[in-house]
């Protein structure tokens, strides 16, 4: 019977990137350990810049993010299945609040951000967050979270970067286009005028935004917060031009021969229909047409019963707006504007009355059901939506698919629903399969469907040279933004599909890097710079890990009416303690095997199980292992492998279950174990 073998990995640069999961799931790769950390210790200002840094819509996403760095947040996955991730989406708008551009209209005295955490409130907050005074630390003053001077791992895009590629001699500067003024594109903007271009977006519409303005309910996001982060962008020297749709008076090769360079980032505004009898059924409404008319103020009638189809974040916001929008039946209207024609004079009482209704209609008035192919546990929609969708009374009902639309007289009555047996194939590829005899009819007066977005390519005109995917996309070079068009650039939703916003702050980041390149004549060349540090005193916020995931206050249900947004956000000191859950994993245990006497003391006090010393004949290593072992000990690997008595033996760590609590460190008699932080930064250069 063969011994177990270990499989093991001899870590890389890209490794050790990897172990920081929050970051490396970050599509902009903001270093979300860094601003959680800064926060926790009371840095606001210093947090806020590490957010900010290489996202320029960090207010909008602090507030509706999808926040990949949260599902990848180790913190979820220790101890229990129960365990949540660190809030690191709520932690940013609290910084936002207080350093980005809405904080002069939110926080006027915004000289009250820098004395937030002091010796005073601390002692009135719970005893886990971290105080900064020696006499509050049993452990020397010793600062959590806190490393090299360099205290955030940059990317290639953060603005320190950009600035100092603008700086170099001998760059050209150009003239840009860019068409539509969603994230993508005005991320694209931003970089460009950074960079010293002249810039020129061209937006169909009359606001900027794209899809954050018209297809976010405004329940979700404070809008003005979102005017102030674009125009900042705009006050960089960007020129918009509002109402100018391209592909009539204006044509994409108007612009090529015009611009040194073109972006497209026109977004996916068209929702796809449903291809089964009764789809053109006058009350069969399309998710994003729904959203759409709703943002710019349109008068929307949907009856009392409404039925939306879909699982995602649209089906969601158009199943709350639904429910919003069903605060004014017929029934209210009187009742509402009566008290509204007496609000000078009545103002406390009226809105008592406006309260009180809004709640009777919440409490029976109109029925809001969802239906999705997907059950519970595959929903793609956001868990937060979920969860305030269901505070709201929307019945969302998984497992269950479109049929047939039933009609009468060309007016929509209900929709037959058919139970799901399955939505992926064996290889998770999408293919549902349905029960056959399960079919119901479901009265709505209603339909809503959030099943998929395409793109309205009149943009394009006659430039047939940009290559169409048959996804109905904009093929692009994923590494650059580039188009089969040299000139051309692509990003957002139109080249990607669906994602989400920071997402398209990604690609924005990407194509105008691309489009430096282009204008330059030169490739850029990304060199990762990494950075150790010894820290001989670390620590860990007290209780760091005893405390649960801090629930983001929202309004109360009853108050959840039109344009309210739900989410209030942090205050400073649930943002702090928060931010102490953080499991800092930056910082590493590094073994010193010239002073390990295989004592094994560091193993027995781990109290996570994460170290194991084993002979190397239990060792599985990858291709780097035994030129590491040859490095180490001066003879080649099979040398010690077919020694009868073992003379050396490796240490193991399992990284995942780590918590970084220094315990083995301290416990080590030879010091034979320190730990480390690690950092690194992306630098760009011109090459030859």
């Amino acid at each position: 019977m063969s011994e177990y073998k270990y499989r093991v990995k001899v870590p890389t640069t890209k490794d050790w990137r990897d172990m920081v999961k929050c970051q490396a799931a970050c599509p902009v790769l903001t270093d979300s350990r860094g601003y959680v950390l800064a926060a926790a210790r009371g840095e606001l200002e210093l947090a806020y810049n590490i957010s900010h840094d290489p996202n320029p819509f960090s207010t909008v996403c602090g507030r509706i993010c999808g926040a990949p760095c949260e599902v990848a947040c180790r913190r979820g996955f220790i101890e229990s299945p129960d365990e949540k991730p660190v809030s690191i989406r709520a932690i940013k708008r609290v910084l936002t609040e207080r350093f980005g551009p809405e904080s002069a209209q939110q926080l006027p005295a915004r000289e009250a951000a820098k004395d937030l955490i002091t010796l005073d409130s601390i002692t009135e907050m719970p005893s886990q967050v971290f105080a900064r005074d020696e006499r509050l630390n049993p452990q020397n003053g010793a600062i959590p979270g806190t490393g090299p001077e360099q205290k955030y791992s940059p990317a290639r895009w953060s603005l320190q970067e950009l600035k100092r590629l603008a700086a170099q001699p001998g760059r050209k500067t150009g003239k840009v286009a860019v068409i539509g003024a969603g994230p993508a594109s005005l991320t694209a903007a931003h970089d460009l005028a950074i960079l010293g271009h002249r810039v020129t977006i061209f937006e169909a519409g009359s606001k900027t935004g794209g899809t954050m303005r018209y297809g976010v309910p405004v329940y979700r996001i404070d809008q003005e917060a979102m005017d102030l982060e674009i125009e900042a962008i705009l006050a960089l020297g960007v020129e918009i031009r509002y109402n100018t749709p391209i592909g009539k008076e204006i044509s994409l090769n108007d612009l090529r021969r015009d611009y040194d360079a073109v972006f497209l980032g026109i977004g996916l505004m068209k929702g796809r229909e449903l291809n089964i009898e009764g789809a053109n059924l006058d009350g069969v409404v399309i998710a994003v047409d729904f959203l759409l008319n709703y943002n710019l103020g349109y008068k929307i009638k949907l009856g009392e019963k409404v039925l939306v189809v879909g699982g995602g974040d649209v089906a969601m916001d158009a199943a709350r707006t639904a429910l919003r929008l069903g605060q004014k039946t017929a029934e209210l209207e009187a009742k509402l504007s009566d008290a509204e024609a007496r609000a000078e004079e009545e103002s406390e009482s009226v809105s008592t009355a406006l309260d009180v209704a809004r709640t009777a209609i919440r409490m029976g008035s109109i029925d809001v059901k969802m239906i999705s192919l997907e059950s519970w546990d595959e929903l793609p929609a956001s868990e937060f939506e979920v969860e305030e969708a269901l505070e709201e009374g929307i019945h969302l009902f998984p497992r269950k698919g479109p049929h047939r639309i039933v009609g009468e007289n060309g007016k929509l009555k209900g929709l037959e629903v058919i139970d799901v047996e399955s939505v992926f194939d064996e290889e998770r590829r999408f293919s549902p399969k349905f029960k056959a005899g399960s079919e119901e009819i479901w009265e709505c007066d209603t339909l809503i469907l959030a099943i998929g977005q395409r793109a309205d390519l009149e943009a394009l005109g006659g430039a047939d040279d940009v290559e169409i995917t048959p996804r109905g996309l904009v093929k692009v070079n994923p590494e650059n933004g580039q188009t089969t068009a040299a000139e051309v650039f692509a990003g957002g939703d139109v080249a990607y599909g669906p994602r989400l916003i920071i997402d398209a702050v990604k690609h924005g980041h990407v194509a105008a890097l691309g489009m430096e390149e282009y204008i330059q004549g030169k490739q850029l060349k990304v060199d990762v710079k990494t950075e150790w540090q010894n820290l001989p005193n670390h620590v860990m916020f007290n209780n760091w890990s005893l405390l649960n995931r801090g629930k983001v206050p929202t309004l109360p249900v009853e108050r959840r009416t039109g344009i309210s947004v739900v989410e209030l956000g942090y205050s400073v000191e649930e943002a702090a303690q928060e931010g102490s859950r953080c499991l800092e994993c930056s910082v590493n245990t590094i073994f010193d095997g010239t002073k390990c006497i295989l004592c094994n003391a560091c193993v027995d006090i781990c109290p996570w199980d994460c170290l194991k010393i084993v002979s190397l004949k239990n060792i599985k290593g990858d291709e780097n292992f035994a030129a590491v072992v040859e490095a180490q000990l001066g003879a080649p690997l099979e040398t010690f492998l077919n020694e009868d008595q073992p003379s050396v033996a490796a240490m193991l760590k399992d990284d995942e279950s780590c918590t970084r609590c220094a315990l083995c460190a301290d416990r080590c008699p030879t010091d034979a174990i320190t730990m480390e932080s690690f950092r690194f930064e992306e630098v760009l250069s011109y090459g030859d």
